[in-house]
């Protein structure tokens, strides 16, 4: 599969919010929350982990080119030579499946690779450039490791004494051979014992390295969760505050109805109450109205009476009395 059509692939996935959920939690907890970059780191791990996945099958475990992978990775640990596996952190017999996860959690980061890490992913990244690879640097290491030679002193010439020295010259090559014998079987125990040990260290630090992602995945898990918790929380609290503004938007409502009710109310009684003041008013001034003019009525009818009976002071007096 090309890297197109595995950026298309997950491309279509987010699209469709079909997002495989451990990398989308892993992009996520690495994002601290922010939607641009969680999509960025999710289309990058995503990316690789369908690459890995569109390789070929795993190269089975009684297979030549297995068989060779584990004598690489015997010379590698015997002659302590670097190598492209030491920079991925993985040993030279893994498979290729356990390569491309080496691949994505280095690259993962999105942060950029040095030139050795760079061609080192682009090595073993694919299977083809991987198995060229490693038959080339395993001829390398073989080569390196010839058996030693040992150089014989030169023959003396048929007419030489050598029958006199001969028995030394026997002698002293049997010896070095014996030594040489003796030095090659402790340096293959050796060899051997060291072995086993760079076998053994190499194992522990495999079960670290898986140890440490197991909890690294189990952190990540964790702030996922957190994260999630704490949206859950802001989410409800808001609902709350949301709920609470609203209460108190309604009681401030029904408040101030009430208070313009009580006013309209005692606005409409000072009206009455102002309008039955002018009535009473009005009321009154007619009532003293009606009594002046029969006041007056009578006054005249009085001055008439004094005038017909001729008491002109009495009709004066009434005159002068005021209305």
């Amino acid at each position: 599969m090309q890297a197109e059509d595995c950026y298309r692939q997950v491309a279509e996935e987010i699209e469709s919010g079909k997002q495989d959920r451990a990398s989308w939690a892993w992009a996520l907890a690495e994002s601290g929350g922010d939607a641009e970059k969680t999509k960025a780191l999710y289309i990058r791990r995503r990316v690789a982990a369908v690459m890995a996945a569109a390789q070929p099958a795993a190269v089975p475990p009684d297979s030549e080119l297995q068989r060779l992978r584990g004598e690489l990775r015997r010379q590698l640990a015997l002659q302590q030579k670097p190598s492209f596996y030491a920079v991925l952190g993985v040993p030279a017999d893994s498979s290729d499946a356990a390569v491309a996860e080496a691949i994505g959690l280095i690259t993962a980061g999105g942060a950029p690779l040095d030139p050795e890490t760079r061609y080192a992913v682009e090595t073993l990244g694919d299977a083809a450039a991987r198995e060229r690879f490693d038959r080339r640097l395993l001829d390398q290491l073989r080569n390196r490791t010839a058996p030693v030679a040992f150089t014989l002193p030169a023959q003396q010439s048929a007419t030489g004494t050598f029958a006199g020295g001969g028995l030394k010259i026997v002698a002293g090559v049997a010896l070095v051979l014996g030594l040489a014998y003796l030095g090659l079987g402790y340096s293959r125990d050796m060899s051997e014992r060291e072995l086993r040990l760079k076998e053994a260290e190499l194992r522990r630090e495999e079960v670290h390295r898986k140890a440490e992602i197991a909890s690294r995945v189990v952190e990540n898990q964790k702030a996922v969760i957190e994260a999630s918790t704490a949206a859950q929380e802001r989410a409800a609290e808001a609902r709350e505050q949301a709920q609470l503004e609203a209460r108190m938007r309604d009681d401030k409502y029904r408040i101030d109805q009430a208070y313009r009710q009580e006013q309209q109310l005692a606005l409409t009684e000072q009206r009455r109450q102002q309008a039955e003041q002018s009535r009473l008013q009005s009321e009154s001034r007619r009532r003293d109205a009606e009594a002046a003019a029969a006041a007056r009525t009578f006054r005249q009818q009085a001055i008439q009476d004094a005038i017909s009976r001729g008491n002109y002071n009495e009709a004066q007096r009434l005159r002068n009395l005021p209305y």
